[in-house]
């Protein structure tokens, strides 16, 4: 028979508990002072929450093997919702700024480093059911160190608790203003989850880089004759919801008659530059990385030309985040013109390398923790539309030109992720793709697949946005099938 641990039974020499009520708020306080130990460590969570029979074990491994780590947190089980008889796994990323702000993920149990406990201080009964996710925003704004131990730590009777809404949007107002920043937290896509908005007290000027060849929408018929997609996405972009008189496009054409725009005007300024090499042959990071260097602004969004604005407020959306200094890239939720979703982020590890999750799925389906309707980070998005900074372009040299088809994109996002830039994506960002029209169907050359292979396969292989116990062989982001476990 499976023993189970729980706050009461943790080894007092090595382990304080604050006990929380079942739905989040602060139950009990620490009795005595904290001893004076870096390898002592509170544990919060509530009274009746049920731990792996290892537990204390776990915490003491991570501990040592992470001496940099001030507070972690661990995955959780719950009841499967609607009175099933089976566990639901909450599988969580590591650390996500933006996923936290969304929905608070961490959860409980939180096991915090005495030391860093009295650095923080108690935690706060007026914060409501958000007592522990406040202390989360405490310790962010300490500059502690934060992880996940993937490990199922603990396991409820009921649903786990979750701040109430209103708690938890207080919560981070509060944070926001101690920070000074310029953002606003409003409702998500999801019942019981929140946005963040930049406050743009002055628009910045952006270059929307696009390459093109004036590939063509099928008409009626289905035959590739219609109104080329480039055109379809300029007057797209001039319902953006942006001072037109501070957008900007560069337009990278493979064609050198530039006959399609005759007659055509647009509130924003353009630029076309003719783009098609000499040798016919096709290569997207050396067109990209051409483009970006003509633009003469520091916000820029590199997009291609098969695509339709769906939300007025995209620009607003990804500049919200690409804007912050330690953000690299922020992308886009695209969607196909069946309604299935083209793009919600790229994880490490799907099919022994990186895919699209959720590809093909309908757009209005569930997904795993709702992760395609909450902005999250991603080691690595589409560079289909991708907004990023000419500092960060100039920084990284841009696109890797020997990824001429594929790979350059998320070989960005990659190495602006091992320079510590977090790589976000926003489903507010949302635009209908014609995926391929922009270069046709070519398959990438076997050299480019082995090169990038290479450099990132073991970091796919760990993806730290990612999970070891999410499914790996389905776009269907989710669990790996489990025989059953110790909460069992």
């Amino acid at each position: 028979m499976t023993t189970f641990a729980s706050l009461s039974s943790l080894d007092a020499d090595d382990f304080t508990s604050i006990a929380l009520t079942p739905d989040g708020r602060v139950s009990s306080r620490m009795a005595t002072a904290l001893p004076d130990k870096r390898d002592h460590w509170v544990v919060i969570a509530p009274a009746a929450v049920r731990f792996h029979p290892r537990f204390q074990e776990i915490v003491r491994q991570e501990g040592h093997r992470r001496p940099d780590v001030d507070l972690f947190y661990g995955d959780e089980i719950e009841p499967t919702a609607g009175g099933g008889a089976g566990w639901d796994l909450v599988l969580k990323p590591d650390l996500d700024l933006a996923l936290l702000i969304a929905d608070d993920y961490v959860g409980v149990p939180l096991v915090v480093r005495a030391s860093a406990m009295r650095r923080l201080g108690e935690l706060r009964p007026a914060a409501g059911t958000a007592a522990a996710y406040e202390l989360v925003l405490r310790a962010l704004s300490a500059g502690l160190g934060i992880t996940r131990i993937t490990e199922q730590l603990a396991a409820h009777r009921r649903a786990r608790p979750r701040p109430r809404i209103d708690d938890r949007r207080a919560a981070l107002q509060a944070w926001l203003a101690d920070t000074a920043s310029p953002f606003d937290i409003t409702d998500g896509l999801v019942p019981g989850t929140l946005r963040l908005q930049r406050r743009f007290a002055a628009f910045p000027d952006v270059t929307l880089v696009i390459p093109t060849r004036q590939s063509t929408r099928p008409d009626d018929r289905g035959a590739g004759c219609g109104q080329p997609y480039i055109l379809d996405l300029l007057d797209s972009v001039a319902r953006t919801d942006w001072p037109m008189d501070q957008l900007r496009v560069v337009i990278g054409d493979d064609v050198a008659s530039d006959h399609v725009y005759g007659g055509q005007r647009w509130p924003f300024d353009m630029r076309r530059l003719v783009t098609s090499r000499g040798d016919g042959k096709f290569n997207y990071a050396e067109k990209i990385n051409r483009l970006w260097r003509a633009a003469e602004t520091e916000q820029i969004v590199i997009m291609n030309d098969d695509m339709v604005v769906r939300s007025a407020d995209w620009l607003q959306a990804l500049l919200t985040f690409s804007m912050q200094d330690d953000v690299g890239v922020a992308g886009a939720r695209l969607i196909y013109p069946n309604d299935t979703i083209q793009h919600a982020g790229i994880p490490g590890g799907l099919f022994g390398m990186c895919a699209h999750a959720w590809l093909g799925q309908p757009a209005a389906a569930p997904t795993y923790q709702n992760w395609a309707l909450v902005h999250r980070e991603w080691s690595m998005m589409t560079g289909a539309v991708h907004a990023t900074r000419k500092s960060v372009l100039e920084l990284l040299n841009g696109f890797d030109e020997r990824f001429s088809l594929e790979f350059n994109d998320v070989d960005f996002c990659l190495r602006a992720r091992m320079l510590g830039y977090r790589n976000v994506y926003t489903p507010f960002a949302e635009l209908v793709h014609h995926e391929k029209a922009s270069r046709g169907e070519v398959l990438p050359p076997g050299g480019e697949l082995a090169l990038f292979l290479k450099r990132w396969g073991e970091f796919l292989e760990h993806d730290p946005a990612y999970h070891p116990m999410l499914a790996r062989d389905r776009f269907q982001i989710g669990p790996v099938d489990h025989p059953g476990g110790w909460w069992q």
